[in-house]
This record gives C-alpha cells, structure tokens and sequence, in this order.
C-alpha cells in the first residue's frame, strides 16, 4: 500500500524556544515578544522589530480551520497562544491518524521570521542550530512519523555547511532555506558554493520555502497605505520561485547534479509557464548565462514542487510536464492549510490515473526525501 505523506507542515514552537535552546552568549540577543507601538505585540531579536503586529502573524500559524468555519482571522483570539505548548504533538498525531498521513514533514512557524529579522549571520546561525535541537527534541518517540526538516542560514555559508554535516548525523532527510532575497546575491552565487556541495555529499533533500520578510516581490507597489500582512502574505508565495530560477540560470544544477530542491508553499499552476517561458528565453539567449541545458531539464532531473491539496491547476500540471514531481502538504496547523487535505487532493486529482494520484499522495515525496 502506497504511504500517504504530508510533505509541507509545521510546528507551532513555544514562545521562548530560542531564549531556552540558544547559546547562552546569544540569549539576550534571542528572539522574543515584545511591545511595540500602541502598546502591540511585536516580534523582536537583536534590538530589531518585525514590521507586521505579532497578533495578525500568530492568527496565520494557529488559527487552522477558522477560515472553513466562515470566521475570519480579525476574530483570532491571542490568549491561545499563551496556553502552554504550543507544539502540541498528541494534537499533530491525532492529526495523522485522522487524515490518513503514515508521516509527515515538518518546518517551522515562527522560525519562519529568523531569516529576515536576523541579520548578523553568527546570531542567524545560532537561531538555526538551537531550532534544530528542538525539534528533534519535539519530534522524540514519533520519529518514525514525524520529520523535521532543519533551518540553515545563507548568511555564513561555512556555518551553514557544519550544520548540514550535523542534520545529517542526527538522521535529517532535508533542510530548508529561506526563500528570500540576501544582498543582492543569486541563490547561484559562488559564495554558496560549499553549502549546495554539502547538501549533494550528505544526501540532504534542499528546500525552499516562503519567510516571512518586508522585501518581497511586490513590495514596492504598495508602500503608500503601507502593506499589511495580507497583501505581503500573497505575494511571498513568488520567491520561492525566483530562488529556483537562479539556481538553474546561474548554473547550480550544472556544478552539482545530485542536488534534489523543492519549491515549498507556492503552489503549482506556475511550473509550465515558468518552463516554457525559460526554454523560449534559453534558446536564444542562454549565452548570457551559466545554464547548458534548457529549465525543462534540469525540472525533470532536479526539482520537485509541493502543491496544495486542492489546486485546480495541478492535475494541468502533471499533464503538462509528468506525475513524478508533486508531492502535497496540508500546511497544518496554519490558518491557510487545509482541512482534509487528502480528500481535497484526491478530488482534485480524481480526472488521473490512480498510479499517478499515489505519486503524488506519497511515492514522490518518499522519493524527494529518501524516506
């Protein structure tokens, strides 16, 4: 019988993870709650505040099933949040055994801030070091089911790669990094030569996954009213893309072939263009970058994309370019996953084959994470 997986999840972790997991030189620099203008919760490490209220990011990550109850997110109501463990890992296997998931992986909530609201790259790796010590404390007695996947930091690459060698030693089948743009530099740079190298030599599944960060593309379209966390929440969903098109246009496929990445969160119904509209560009144009093989083959031979359960656009997908690259996610417990996501994902895909559907519910994400 094919595993079900639910490749794209998330801990909620508790407000004071890193100031109890941090070194302790880095603890007062940790990242905590804090108040901020009109007396409202901010996020805030290293003497810096997150731009958007703690109140409207926290009712995005722990508010699931709200929006299918026709209750919008302005109702959240934050004394969930101080409730205890927020991790909740009896929740999370009910979870499971509920949706008919055998295992499920799993990135961070509130972690998902450290990328932009840490920019001095020792304190960003120690932010990444005491949330993967963490989890696998989380993930105790279920490790069979549940799988972190671990956070690693572009700003020091050398810092990076030791934490890599250490997820792999503690059984990781993957990390992630943040899909977010960092001086300018493409996910193809040289400087980010020694972390692709490895994660090709650990055998370590790369991710790229949406954070949560004030220079997203879109960002300058509406600066004037300032953009709230609904509009910034739209348009994340884009760089994970943009982190993959520099990857391939600036040649990291070439340099490292064994690497398997993932486009986390984004969706699918943009694969086919985003394929033709690099082959048509290549074509004529390939010259001018570090590729030697059109996008189309670098996709079949080294990306995979993690869809929602229930897109339209994905079964287009599959037709368009094979069921052997999309896996799904419930993105539990987020107020934007997805309540039965196996249903939804079966009924979306219900025009397949079956052996295609199964792909796509396990067999291709078993596949990404070597599981």
């Amino acid at each position: 019988m094919t595993r079900i997986i639910d490749a794209d999840s998330h801990f909620i972790e508790p407000l004071d993870l890193w100031q109890s997991y941090i070194e302790p030189r880095f603890r007062d620099r940790a990242m905590h709650l804090t108040r901020g203008e009109e007396d409202r919760l901010y996020f805030a490490a290293d003497g810096r505040l997150q731009p958007f209220p703690a109140e409207d990011v926290l009712a995005t990550l722990i508010a699931y099933g709200q929006k299918e109850e026709g209750v919008g997110l302005g109702t959240f109501d934050i004394s969930e949040v101080f409730d205890g463990d927020l991790a909740r890992t009896p929740d999370r296997m009910a979870f499971l055994d509920r949706e008919g998931f055998d295992a499920q992986f799993l990135y961070p909530s509130l972690g998902l801030m450290i990328d932009a609201l840490v920019t001095d790259p020792s304190l960003a790796t120690a932010h990444c070091r005491a949330y993967n010590r963490w989890t696998f404390d989380a993930c105790a007695g279920h490790r069979d089911r549940l799988y972190p996947v671990g956070h690693v930091s572009r700003r020091d690459p050398a810092a990076a790669v030791a934490e890599l060698e250490w997820l792999a030693s503690e059984g990781s089948r993957g990390f992630f990094i943040g899909a977010m743009p960092i001086e300018g530099k493409s996910f193809g740079h040289p400087e980010f030569d020694p972390v692709w190298a490895a994660a090709q030599d650990t055998d370590l599944a790369v991710n790229l996954h949406l954070v949560v960060h004030p220079r997203y593309l879109g960002n300058e379209w509406r600066r004037d009213p300032p953009a709230d966390f609904m509009f910034a929440s739209m348009n994340l969903i884009q760089d994970a893309r943009m982190a993959l098109t520099t990857m391939v246009y600036d040649g990291v496929f070439e340099r490292f072939p064994g690497l398997r990445v993932a486009v986390v969160e984004s969706s699918s119904g943009w694969v086919a263009e985003w394929i033709d509209r690099l082959d048509y560009r290549f074509s004529y144009m390939g010259h001018t970058t570090r590729m030697k093989r059109p996008a189309s083959e670098y996709f079949a031979s080294n990306v995979w994309v993690s869809a929602d359960p229930d897109e339209r656009a994905l079964p287009h997908m599959v037709e368009l370019v094979g069921d052997d690259k999309f896996f799904i996610g419930s993105d539990y417990p987020h107020a934007e996953g997805f309540v039965d996501p196996v249903g939804k994902a079966r009924e979306a895909l219900a025009r397949l084959p079956g052996a295609s559907v199964d792909r796509i519910l396990g067999e291709n994400a078993a596949a990404f994470f070597r599981i």
